[in-house]
């Protein structure tokens, strides 16, 4: 029945265009650093990382094994440590779980190779597209600011 809904359905924006939606997000989600002060920058996006993870431990709940969910929920908690060490030891580490985010999205593109859980396809170009948006851009933000 879910699935006879989902298809009933027209594509989203973001399933038509997911590279030009992705780079709309992308600095829309990086657009806020360039107000922020330094800390509330790390702040946000320490949470921004860990809101991006946790999307992939929703598709395995939605659409995976016990196995999948397990996979993608040790996985979100490791960008969510990745967060919180950024945010309060080492920022550098942000923008590289960002790049890292990148590489986990690549990884679902091949998911029957490597028995991840299965997501929109759409969404592996829109995501890598918005993480290395933000990862680029805190670089070079924090840089100007010192925070690197």
């Amino acid at each position: 029945m879910v699935d006879q809904l989902h298809h009933s359905h027209a594509p989203s924006l973001f399933a038509r265009q997911p590279v030009l939606t992705g780079i709309g997000v992308g600095i829309a989600s990086l657009a806020p650093h360039a107000f922020l002060s330094p800390q509330a920058s790390l702040g946000f996006a320490a949470v921004l990382i860990g809101l991006i993870a946790g999307v992939y431990f929703g598709f395995a709940v939605m659409n995976g094994s016990p196995r999948d969910q397990m996979v993608e929920f040790n996985i979100t908690g490791a960008f969510a440590v990745a967060g919180l060490l950024g945010l309060l030891l080492w920022p550098i580490v942000l923008p590289l779980a960002y790049f890292g985010h990148a590489l986990w999205d690549f990884a679902h593109h091949n998911r029957s190779k490597l028995g991840l859980v299965a997501i929109p396809q759409w969404y592996v170009p829109w995501c890598v597209v918005i993480d290395v948006i933000v990862g680029t851009g805190l670089l070079a933000i924090w840089k100007v600011d010192g925070l690197i």
